[in-house]
């Protein structure tokens, strides 16, 4: 799950900070967590589960029912193999076969565990994780849902607490980023595999607790343990500010599957550029996303275009998109174009950039070649004689590519 931008009365409203809202003052469990998926959209499929406290863990793999696309096979080092009639999540360095359930009993056991570790804290868990990009409170919330456990996990867990806004706020000076293996070698001095979730669970709980101890240390004799009650205490205090409460986690991905259904409405104009290439992707994605988020559907760019072509599709999002770069306004503007006037071709920057070049090569290679001829008529005897047969084209042709030393 991202922060988006949320439309009122066709203007952008700034992003949410996210994690800012907080929770109140309260005797609260923490416990470091995390998942491995199939992907990283909320759709996607529970593959791992883990949580982890100073006294105990948990940790569970799931059997998805699809299979992990090429980065989180590479991600999460596992992959789902076909053996006979049965399908198994196997380790891909090890090749061995991962022990698995189902997605339904799998969040059942973690519940009972969350609950079992509640303990004494009345309030509830704060479930600490570590992402720059949101995306697996929505996932796992989703999952609950749909197994009609979303209430029982209410009743245990107050909120999800994101390390790497901690860390974003509390390291802007020291440090350069705020991924788990840079803060892991920053602060705490290890150096640990990331591939399983059970790992990225315990160093998320870990980089808070030592965050905390800095803090209430003022920087010396801090460490990362904090398992004295005294130290999860002050932990929790710390973080009670970047805490996003599960009802607030739920009305974000709320207003999120509204823009993901805007994204839906935009597959005309962008579903053949996304799978151009990887480059491709990356140029269109976040110009598929900016209009969604500033409310704009395919419906409305259907009739600006109508009304007023080119013109009426500027104006439109220029309307919407005030905060917007110039850049990708342009960008924009040239997919949309090339979208609704077919003869308008190339659809996309990028292919734009790439027909360019190609029509560049060709002009050098005619000036290479016309050069050449020059050359020949003025200063070569003619060897174009029923004796001497002319040189091959294709010679001809390699030699102009000839790049100069």
């Amino acid at each position: 799950m991202v922060s988006t931008t949320v439309m009122e009365n066709g203007k952008s409203s700034p992003p949410r900070k996210p994690c800012s809202v907080g929770i109140g003052p309260g005797n609260y469990q923490i416990v470091g967590w995390d998942m491995d998926t199939t992907g990283k959209r909320v759709i996607d499929e529970i593959c791992q589960i883990a949580g982890y406290t100073p006294s105990c863990s948990y940790s569970q793999y799931v059997m998805p029912y699809k299979d992990l696309n090429p980065p989180a096979m590479k991600r999460h080092n596992m992959k789902v193999v076909t053996i006979g009639k049965f399908r198994v999540l196997k380790e891909n360095k090890t090749n061995k076969v991962l022990k698995t359930k189902s997605e339904v009993s799998a969040l059942t056991d973690f519940l009972t565990w969350l609950e079992s570790i509640k303990s004494d804290a009345t309030d509830g868990v704060i479930l600490v994780y570590h992402e720059p990009r949101k995306v697996i409170p929505a996932m796992l919330l989703e999952s609950l849902k749909k197994y009609n456990l979303l209430d029982r996990f209410k009743q245990t867990v107050k909120g999800f607490a994101n390390g790497f806004n901690v860390a974003e706020a509390k390291c802007t000076s020291t440090v350069n980023a705020f991924t788990l293996r840079t803060l892991s070698r920053t602060l705490l001095n290890q150096e640990k595999e990331l591939d399983n979730a059970k790992d990225r669970a315990c160093l998320a709980l870990q980089i808070v607790q030592h965050l905390s101890s800095l803090e209430h240390t003022n920087g010396t004799e801090a460490n990362g343990s904090g398992d004295s009650d005294s130290a999860i205490q002050k932990t929790v205090e710390f973080i009670r500010e970047f805490v996003q409460p599960i009802e607030v986690e739920e009305q974000e991905y709320a207003e999120l599957k509204i823009v993901f259904e805007r994204q839906n409405s935009l597959k005309p104009i962008f579903g053949v550029l996304l799978r151009v290439n990887r480059r491709e992707r990356q140029h269109t994605s976040p110009l598929r996303r900016l209009l969604a988020e500033a409310g704009i559907e395919y419906s409305q760019l259907q009739e600006a275009w109508s009304n007023g072509k080119k013109e009426g599709l500027e104006k439109l999002i220029r309307e919407k998109l005030i905060a917007a770069e110039e850049k990708k306004i342009e960008d924009l503007l040239i997919v949309l174009e090339g979208h609704f006037d077919p003869e308008k071709k190339p659809r996309s920057r990028i292919l734009q950039d790439k027909q360019e070049i190609k029509m560049e090569n060709n002009k050098i290679s005619d000036d290479h070649k016309n050069n050449n001829k020059c050359d020949s008529d003025t200063h070569s005897p003619d060897t174009t004689t029923s004796n001497s047969p002319l040189k091959p084209k294709s010679e001809l042709e390699d030699s102009a590519f000839i790049p100069e030393e």
